[in-house]
C-alpha cells in the first residue's frame, strides 16, 4: 500500500511521518534513496577506519553529513510512503494514554523512489504527474534526479534556477540540494521519443499539477497526485467518486475536511452527484482481493501546504509553513531553530498542553468520540476519543448527539494532546485530571519555583523525581542535602513525597533540574536567573547561591539557571 504523509519530526536517524485516519510511521534513514544509504555506510566506514578521531570531526564538520536529516528534510514536508512492516509499538503524544493521547502502533516505512514508483508504466508518464525522485548527483547546471521507474530508459534532469523557488520556500537556509534528498516533481514536458524528462519542484506549480490525462493501467495512480474527479454518490459518512472514467475511489468525513457533518443533506449542500471536483490522491491499496483508492479534497491536502490557514494560536515556525518563509510572522531565526531542533511542535496549529476555553461540540460520532469547534478557529476542528472524555477511574461514558454531558452544543475546557497533519485535526482531551494539570509541559515551570514531586528512583548520581503525570525531575547528588547523611539512600525511598525547588530547566531536551536543599527550598529571598536586573541581578540584592567551586583567587557559585558568580 503506498500512502501520503507529512514529516511530523525529525530525529536521530529516521523521521517521524504523520498518516491519514490518525495514524503514524517511522522511516528509517536507511529507507530514505539509495544515494543516502550509500553515503551513510560510506561514513560509517570512513569512521571505523578512521584512527584519527580529531581530524574525523573536522572533516566531518567540513563536509556535508549525511546522517543530519535535518539538512534533507523540513517538518511539515510532504512525501510518499510505501508500508514496510506492522507492529506494536510506543505511544505516541508525549503523556500516552495518561494525557488521553491515541494509542498508536508502530508503522514502519520506506520513502525509497524504486519503492515508490515502481509500478508506474513508462508509458502512463504525463504532463502534470508528480513524481518522487531523489537528487542522483549535483552538477554544474542542476541536478539529476532518480525517480527509480523501472523499464524506464528516461533521464531526469532539474536546473538550479528550478530549485531556488523550493529552497526559498521550505528550507530558506539552504543553498543548494543535496545528494540523497528527496523531492516532489511535477512533470512539465517529456520529450518526443520519450527519453528525457523535464520536472519542476517550484511549490506553486505542483500544488497545482493535475493529471489530465487517463492512465493505462490502475497501478500508475500514486497519493499525492492531484485528479479531476466524477461525484457519484453521497453517502451518510462520505462520497464515492470516479476519476479517469472508470477508477473508483472514496472519501470521508475527515478526508472531506468536514468532521462537524452529522448528515447526508450537509454533504448533498456541498457535493452534488454528477458534479465534478479537484482530489488529491491519500492511499492506494491495489490487491487480488480489492483495489483501494482514497482521495481527500481538505483545503491543506488540495493545495499541497503543511499547514491550513493561520489560527492564531501557533508558534513562529508553524506561522511560517501556513504563510511562507516571507510571511511577517516568521524569521530566519525561527527557521533555523526549527531546522535544528526537528521538533513536531514547528508543525502544530495550536501548541501542545495549551488549554482552550469555550470548544464546542459541533458533531459526536457515536462509539468514537467527539469533534469540537475551537473558538475564532475555522481552519482547523478538534477531536476527542470517548476514551479522554473523564478521567480513567471514571465510568466510560455513552454519548449521542441529543443528550448526555457531551451532547451537541454542549461546551467544554480542553487541554491539546495531539496533531494529525494529514488530516489536520487537533488531538484533545477533556479529562479533568490533564485539563486542570498546573505542570503539564516544560514551559509550565520556571527557575525557582516551589514544587513538590514523588520519588522515582535513588541512584548514584541522585534522584529521580515524578512532579506529575507528564513530567519528572532530577536531582543531582550534590542539590539533596546542605551536609551530606551517612547513608543518604534511607531518606530518599521510592514513593516517598519530596519538597523540591527548581533549579534550572534545560528546554531542548525538555529537562527539569531540582534541588531539595534545606536551605533553597525553605529561603524566601528573591532569585537570581540570569545576568540582568530583568533576571534579578540586581547590585545590593541579597540573595542564596551555593558554592559551585574553588579556583585560583576565590569561590565559584552558582544561582538558578546555571548562572554563576565569583567572590574574590
Amino acid at each position: 500500500a503506498l500512502l501520503l504523509g507529512c514529516i511530523s519530526a525529525i530525529q536521530d536517524l529516521q523521521l517521524r511521518v504523520s498518516l491519514p485516519n490518525g495514524l503514524s510511521g517511522v522511516v528509517p534513514i536507511t529507507s530514505i534513496s539509495a544515494e543516502l544509504t550509500a553515503l551513510v555506510e560510506k561514513a560509517a566506514e570512513e569512521q571505523e577506519d578512521s584512527e584519527d578521531d580529531d581530524a574525523m570531526d573536522v572533516d566531518t564538520e567540513q563536509n556535508d553529513d549525511p546522517l543530519d536529516l535535518k539538512s534533507r528534510f523540513y517538518i511539515g514536508q510532504f512525501v510518499k510512503c510505501a508500508i514496510v512492516e506492522l507492529g506494536s509499538g510506543d505511544e505516541h503524544g508525549k503523556a500516552g494514554t495518561k494525557t488521553g493521547a491515541t494509542q498508536s502502533h508502530r508503522i514502519e516505512l520506506t520513502l525509497m523512489p524504486e519503492e515508490i514508483n515502481n509500478r508506474i508504466d513508462p508509458e502512463d508518464l504525463c504532463e502534470g504527474q508528480i513524481l518522487t525522485a531523489s537528487i542522483k548527483s549535483v552538477e554544474d547546471r542542476g541536478y539529476v534526479l532518480n525517480t527509480g521507474i523501472s523499464n524506464a530508459a528516461t533521464a531526469t534532469f532539474l536546473p538550479l534556477d528550478a530549485a531556488k523557488t523550493w529552497l526559498k520556500r521550505w528550507m530558506p537556509l539552504s543553498t543548494e540540494l543535496k545528494v540523497g534528498q528527496l523531492v516532489e516533481a511535477a512533470i512539465v514536458k517529456i520529450s518526443e521519443d520519450r527519453r528525457s524528462i523535464h520536472v519542476t519542484i517550484a511549490p506553486e506549480s505542483v500544488s497545482r499539477a493535475t493529471v489530465n490525462s487517463t492512465y493505462k493501467t490502475m497501478a500508475s495512480v500514486q497519493p499525492g497526485q492531484l485528479i479531476p474527479a466524477t461525484v457519484m454518490k453521497v453517502w451518510n459518512r462520505g462520497l464515492s467518486l470516479r476519476f479517469m472514467g472508470f477508477y473508483d475511489c472514496s472519501a470521508d468525513l475527515t478526508a472531506l475536511g468536514m468532521l462537524d457533518t452529522s448528515d447526508k443533506s450537509q454533504l448533498e449542500s456541498v457535493y452534488n452527484p454528477a458534479t465534478s471536483v479537484k482530489v488529491r490522491v491519500l492511499y492506494v491499496s491495489l490487491t487480488t482481493a480489492a483495489k483501494t483508492v482514497i482521495v481527500s479534497t481538505a483545503r491543506h491536502i488540495v493545495s499541497f501546504t503543511p499547514r491550513p490557514a493561520l489560527t492564531g494560536y501557533e508558534l513562529p515556525d508553524a506561522a511560517r509553513l501556513a504563510v511562507g518563509s516571507s510571511g511577517a510572522t516568521a524569521s530566519e531565526d525561527s527557521a533555523a531553530e526549527s531546522s535544528s531542533t526537528g521538533s513536531e511542535y514547528g508543525l502544530w496549529p495550536i501548541p501542545y498542553g495549551t488549554v482552550i476555553d469555550g470548544c464546542k461540540v459541533v458533531n459526536v460520532m457515536e462509539k468514537f468520540g467527539i469533534v469540537l469547534q475551537i473558538p475564532s478557529v475555522e481552519s482547523v476542528r478538534a477531536f476527542c476519543s470517548i476514551g479522554s472524555l473523564v478521567d480513567e477511574n471514571d465510568e466510560k461514558p455513552s454519548i449521542s448527539r441529543g443528550s448526555g454531558r457531551f451532547h451537541v452544543d454542549t461546551v467544554h475546557r480542553v487541554r491539546v494532546v495531539g496533531y494529525d497533519a494529514i488530516d489536520g485535526v487537533v488531538k484533545v482531551t477533556l479529562r479533568p485530571s490533564v485539563v486542570n494539570e498546573p505542570y503539564f509541559i516544560v514551559s509550565d515551570l520556571t527557575p525557582g519555583n516551589h514544587v513538590s514531586g514523588t520519588i522515582k528512583r535513588f541512584t548514584d548520581a541522585g534522584v529521580e523525581v515524578t512532579i506529575s503525570s507528564t513530567l519528572s525531575g532530577f536531582i543531582h547528588k550534590h542539590d539533596l542535602f546542605d551536609t551530606k547523611p551517612i547513608h543518604p539512600e534511607l531518606l530518599f525511598k521510592q514513593g516517598k513525597r519530596i519538597a523540591c525547588r527548581v533549579l534550572k530547566i534545560q528546554k531542548e531536551k525538555r529537562g527539569i533540574l531540582l534541588t531539595c536543599r534545606k536551605s533553597l527550598v525553605q529561603s524566601k529571598l528573591p532569585v537570581v536567573l540570569g545576568y540582568s536586573e530583568s533576571e534579578g541581578a540586581v547590585p545590593g540584592t541579597i540573595t542564596m547561591a551555593t558554592v559551585d567551586r574553588e579556583v585560583k583567587g576565590g569561590y565559584v557559585v552558582r544561582f538558578y539557571q546555571s548562572t554563576t558568580g565569583f567572590i574574590p
